[in-house]
């Protein structure tokens, strides 16, 4: 699936459902939390994968996390 340009708090979608996902899938996120609404906890999942991958800790999903995140599994 591709991914659109940014994704960050406040987003709503099936992009931000697939981001979810697989954030749940690295053990980032709670499966409880998919949900399809990009919220707090999704923000710092996301904060948390972008420092243990080297990436800008912004909490925002942009082209670099997005690659990152579409890779294997941790």
């Amino acid at each position: 699936m591709g991914m659109p340009p940014t994704l960050s708090r406040g987003s709503t979608g099936d992009f931000v459902q697939g981001l979810q996902r697989d954030l749940s899938a690295k053990g980032y996120l709670d499966a409880s939390a998919v949900s399809g609404t990009f919220d707090e906890a999704t923000e710092e999942a996301v904060k948390k994968f972008q420092q243990e991958n080297g990436l800008t800790v912004d909490g925002v999903v942009g082209p670099q996390t997005g690659q990152k995140l579409g890779g294997p599994p941790a």
